[in-house]
């Protein structure tokens, strides 16, 4: 460790400020190992006139530009929207021969494609009921540890009972991704979504598709339909939900339980009392869904919630007519702590009831038909067993029954129950068969023109060999039966209903597996960009480590980049010549990025081919300078790298791969250990070994925090909520809360002791800011918690008189505005007021004067005594005691490494406020492993130092040895004398002519994985339903689009972005800034290899990730399930890094830090 001593000269810009201030000596003894004087001197001459940080900046732009085209590239081949149709049905366009059907004895010409069955529907849409909520639960119903969630609808219940015939119940399975908005269309267009659909959930937009709410627009009019609820369907429908028949409320205050269903709830009475207003009507409550996502299924809110819903089903079922439907559904379920979005059992199965005043179903008509083989069913639940059925059959089921035409894209199957209600068992054969026909010659007119459109597709290409042929068999059959009378019997018709229900089946089974169409060229693109740039940012760290980069590297990727926007529009009639392309959906935007980041690629290669023979001598081209001492560091780190490219070879290995993640920083705990015990000095050892289990223990601590994904099974057991069936904190992480707000201060200001550096702005800022904004940040965790078990307690009628005030402090109470004020100050001590301060003094820096007593035999006690002498006429006179002042800075050797870290402290201020309580407690953890890793570094960059200066000593002892033993010993003084100690020390030094550096390719690399340790253990796993939504409401009273995303975005990300932003400790902790004797200190190419090795490392992550993803495993089964979300993760975290490195640690961090270190000290940094 770089210890401060006296400096013999003050800079002049220091001089003025020496009597008023205090410290302890100010030089390093560790020389810079960065410098280079031969290689600067070179340097000095090309950049002249330059700002270094700019450069670096520009560069690091650059890099970050070509990831997001390459990203973007990838993104439209990989995860591409299915193709929409246009076409709509009409009630006219079907073909269907009907002569063999009579199925309510007659035909009427005003009839569509099917007899109109009801009038009238009543669809009630509960968000995220999930299925087992429905159900009843008969084994549990005395059970003192009854679920919350269980038999609180006791509604449906009772229809079972009582009204078997008129009520149909089924497992409602929804198709993944199961976000809202998705849900809606797949409910309304009978079409299947696609994953790049979830990411619109929160910005929806006009439906084009055909769907059966605009049918019934189409048939009856808008002025027949009645909306209220959730304002997705507004977004969707707006020209058919207008303000004229609607009652939409916000949706997405996942806090508020309360605010829309009062609202429906208001409209919702009325509407039941004047029905000769409206032919449908549509009520969406979200307060089950709400309920989920703040406290999770198992909590009393939710028994509370349920509880309200089932008098409002009451109400409607009361109030139903003879001749009208009611559907009562959920659109998606949830997982046990309450979110979804993802494809897990309890995400996709929900609830679906279909009740009528009039006799539904003839049960006995599907054990006569011998139908059960058809239908699928649910394991037993309660001793009973349930209908299975997919969402989107739900749309021809509802559309023909309301005598609509299906939806032109619906790939969904009638429900055979709801066609079977005839007394007659022929008229009842005969309606389903009808039904069932017209369904699968509306899929089949969906194929033809999608065949028409895309003849080349996967789906075309699944029509001729899988699915196709199984329509025209069933046509032809129903053909044969049709010409002759004798041949329609019942045995005849329902195998025709066989067949077409196979057709349908199967053409379903095929669509969700092919899903969308992939669009290689454009994947091929992406991948290809980002590999090349990865070779790049080798070549820049390996050839340029030394003289940084040329001064045409700017001019040559500006150049190439537009070069390649002039010559985009010409290469897109080159490219359709291939025939692969012709098939691609590449527009000219995707051609311009292709075009604008090859020919920047190719400026980098062809300004290194260059300036090949003018940087010669100064450049050192040799990869395996990665693998510099010591040796196991450079090939751990490649290691690492290698292994965490493979994790993406495997589904399971995705899964599993925070065990991985340990197991990769474990291991550098050993062998940092190893390293530790190398190192000369006794005292410097014992605390690397101290740090290295420190930083080991800390990774353990880290693994014990964990939310389980449903691969996972046994292997996981859930900690950081409550318990499993919740999404709350537990009691105890707002106790370690407390404690850690205690803690955290207190070792950052131990930390910056250490190396002296606890001066000026940083005794502000942690005794101040960052203790204030710590504790309003627990306060507001605290107040969350109690404000949500207040209201508990206050809708159960019990507590005292305290919990009405907590339950006003909840989200949409009437003291709401008291925590969010806390946090917001919270959010302004880290955004504005420290930055802003730290911004006008940000050196950690101080100087402090001592009057010292002066030796006797000094030569200024001479000078006194002979002044005294001549005084006194030659006399000798007694002396006053000489004193000579010293001035101590103190700080001296960290003032790079102390200022940037304060800056890091309020980066982790701002993002453990966007977290759970625990996630806060990770990041603290995170933060103290981080200070060691860089106080390691350190340790070992000294060691390398020492034993280099040990290697020095030993060959000079060597060559005195050596000429000793060639002379006689009355010769050895004159031969010592003649050999001069420089001569000696300079054969030594040709040796050894530069002090090794430390590889810091492995301090790199294991920082970005910290990231995704990080990232696992607060609280977050690679799947959708894991992100933290409700962080989007932390500091506002209700959804805000501007800063709602951004919390939810650090929430997720912020344990990447705050180790991005710590990387330029690695090389500025404790780096004194000592000038060479060109008065220059060289850092910058150092920290341009530092975030390049980052951004390298996680550039080939990503590749290996497109590579198996989108090539290997596109048509994996499990491709969108952990394949496609663990992509998006990655990109995501690539491009975050990226902009923090660029933004935050470069451009404006690294530059503020070292413009003041120069002008203070006035050195010149390059």
């Amino acid at each position: 460790m770089a210890q401060a001593q006296d400096r013999a000269g003050i800079p002049p810009s220091l001089r003025s400020r020496a009597a008023a201030t205090p410290s302890t000596p100010a030089t390093a003894t560790r020389p810079n190992q960065l410098n280079r004087n031969a290689a600067a001197a070179a340097k000095e001459k090309l950049n002249k006139g330059r700002t270094p940080s700019t450069r670096l900046a520009k560069f690091l732009l650059w890099v970050f530009l070509i990831h997001a085209g390459a990203i973007y590239l990838f993104t439209r081949g990989f995860l591409l929207s299915r193709s929409v149709l246009d076409s709509k049905s009409e009630c006219n366009n079907t073909n269907l021969d009907t002569s063999i059907f009579n199925p309510l004895g007659h035909v009427e010409k005003q009839e569509c494609w099917y007899p109109q069955q009801f009038k009238k529907a009543i669809v009630i849409v509960i968000d995220a009921l999930r299925f087992d909520f429905v159900v009843p639960h008969h084994d549990l119903s005395d059970s003192k540890e009854e679920p919350y969630y269980i038999n609180k609808l006791p509604v449906v219940h009772d229809l079972l009972e009582k009204q078997p015939d008129n009520t149909l119940v089924f497992q409602f399975v929804a198709d993944p991704p199961t976000t809202t908005l998705q849900r809606l269309k797949a409910l309304t267009t009978g079409t299947l979504p696609t994953i790049i659909d979830a990411g619109s959930n929160f910005a929806s937009s006009a439906l084009k598709e055909d769907n059966w709410l605009s049918q019934f627009e189409a048939s009856r009019g808008q002025d027949r339909i009645l909306f209220m609820g959730d304002d997705t369907w507004t977004g969707l429908f707006p020209n058919v939900l207008t303000a004229n028949n609607s009652h939409s409320f916000p949706s997405l205050d996942t806090h508020d339980l309360d605010t829309l269903d009062n609202g429906v709830m208001k409209a919702l009475g009325p509407a039941l009392e004047n029905s000769s207003k409206w032919d449908l009507l549509v009520a969406h409550f979200l307060g089950v869904d709400h309920c989920g996502h703040t406290y999770g299924p198992n909590d009393p809110h939710m028994e509370q919630k349920l509880a309200q819903m089932n008098d409002q089903l009451e109400k409607v079922i009361k109030s139903a007519s003879e001749d009208t439907l009611v559907v009562i559904m959920g659109d998606h379920g949830m997982n046990g702590h309450g979110d979804h979005g993802g494809d897990s059992d309890d995400e996709v199965e929900a609830g679906l009831v279909i009740y009528s005043k009039r006799k539904l179903v003839n049960a006995s008509l599907l054990d006569r038909f011998s139908l059960g083989d058809m239908l699928q069913y649910t394991k037993p639940i309660g001793g009973k067993v349930y209908r299975t059925v997919t969402q989107i059959d739900l749309v021809p089921t509802l559309s023909l029954l309301l005598g609509l035409p299906i939806p032109f894209n619906n790939l969904g199957s009638v429900i055979p129950e709801l066609f079977l209600s005839a007394q007659n068992p022929d008229s009842a054969i005969r309606d389903l068969l009808r039904a069932m026909q017209l369904n699968a010659a509306q899929v089949s007119a969906y194929f033809k023109s999608y065949m028409e459109l895309h003849p080349t597709s996967d789906i075309a290409l699944a029509i001729e060999t899988e699915f196709g042929g199984l329509f025209e068999r069933a046509e032809n059959f129903m053909a044969t039966i049709g010409q002759d009378r004798r041949q329609q019997t019942t045995e005849n018709l329902v195998q025709a209903l066989r067949l077409y229900s196979g057709y349908l089946r199967t053409s379903l089974t095929s669509c969700k597996r092919i899903w969308a169409h992939f669009d290689v060229p454009l994947m091929a693109a992406g991948g290809g960009i980002l590999l090349a740039s990865c070779l790049c940012l080798l070549v820049h760290i390996t050839v340029f480590e030394s003289v940084g980069a040329p001064p045409s590297l700017e001019k040559f990727l500006g150049g190439g980049t537009l070069l390649g926007i002039a010559l985009a529009r010409y290469l897109k009639p080159l490219l359709l010549r291939i025939q692969t392309v012709q098939e691609s959906s590449l527009g000219l935007v995707d051609i311009m990025i292709f075009s604008m980041a090859t020919f920047s690629i190719l400026g980098f290669i062809l300004s290194l081919a260059l300036q090949s023979r003018t940087f010669a001598k100064q450049v050192n081209w040799n990869p395996l300078q990665l693998f510099r001492w010591p040796p196991l560091s450079g090939f751990l780190a490649c290691l690492f790298i290698f292994v965490n490219c493979l994790i993406f070879a495997s589904n399971s290995y995705i899964v599993h791969e925070s065990t991985f993640i340990i197991g990769f920083l474990q291991t550098f705990g050993v062998i940092g250990f190893l390293f530790s015990l190398r190192v000369p000095d006794k005292v410097a050892r014992n605390k690397a070994v101290i740090l290295t289990l420190s930083f080991m223990a800390m990774t353990r601590v880290l693994s014990a925090s964990t939310v389980c994904r449903e691969e996972q099974g046994d292997l996981c057991s859930p900690t950081f909520y409550a318990s499993a069936q919740q999404s709350v904190p537990s009691q105890w992480s707002l106790v370690m809360l407390v404690g850690s707000g205690v803690i955290t201060p207190y070792f950052i200001r131990r930390f910056l002791t250490s190396s002296k550096s606890l001066n000026g702005i940083a005794i502000v800022w942690i005794d101040y800011g960052l203790r204030i904004g710590i504790f309003l940040g627990t306060l507001y965790a605290v107040l969350d918690f109690e404000g949500s078990k207040a209201d508990v307690t206050r809708n159960a009628n019990v507590g005292n008189t305290f919990e009405p005030l907590m339950a006003g402090i909840n989200q949409g109470g009437k003291y709401m505005w008291v925590k969010t004020t806390l946090v917001r100050i919270a959010f302004g001590f880290a955004l504005i007021i420290g930055p802003a301060a730290w911004w006008t003094s940000p050196l950690c820096m101080d100087i402090q004067t001592e009057d010292v007593p002066v030796e006797a035999n000094s030569a200024a006690a001479d000078n006194n005594a002979a002044s005294a002498r001549r005084n006194n006429g030659g006399l000798a006179a007694s002396v006053a005691p000489v004193t000579q002042r010293k001035i101590y800075i103190l700080g001296y050797a960290n003032a790079f490494g102390a200022s940037y870290f304060l800056v890091l402290t309020m980066i982790f201020l701002f993002v453990s406020l966007t977290q759970k309580p625990l996630g806060a407690i990770v990041l603290t953890v995170g933060l103290a492993q981080i200070s060691c890793l860089v106080e390691l570094v350190d340790i070992w960059r000294d060691a390398d130092f020492a034993i280099w200066q040990l290697g020095i000593v030993k060959r000079i002892q060597e060559e005195t040895a050596a000429l000793e033993s060639e002379v006689g010993e009355g010769e050895r003084d004159d031969v010592l004398a003649s050999a001069s100690v420089e001569s000696i020390a300079a054969a030594a030094m040709a040796k050894h002519p530069q002090p090794p550096r430390l590889n810091l390719l492995l301090p790199t690399v294991v920082l970005s994985l910290m990231g995704n340790l990080l990232f696992f253990a607060t609280g977050h796993q690679a799947t959708l339903s894991s992100i933290q939504w409700s962080s989007a409401f932390i500091g506002v009273r209700t959804l805000n689009y501007f800063f709602s995303p951004i919390l939810v975005i650090v929430n997720t990300l912020g344990p990447f972005i705050m180790c991005a932003a710590a990387l330029p400790l690695v090389v500025l902790w404790k780096l004194p800034p000592k000038a060479d004797k060109l008065g220059k200190l060289i850092l910058f190419p150092e920290m341009t290899r530092l975030c390049l090795m980052m951004m390298m490392h996680q550039s080939l992550v990503l590749v290996a990730n497109m590579f198996f993803t989108g090539g290997m495993f596109r048509r994996h089964l499990m491709v969108w399930k952990v394949f496609a979300p663990r992509f998006m993760l990655q990109a995501s975290t690539l491009l975050s890094m990226d902009l923090v490195l660029v933004a935050v640690a470069v451009l404006v961090i690294l530059a503020r830090v070292v413009k003041e270190v120069a002008q203070v000290l006035s050195i010149r940094i390059v």
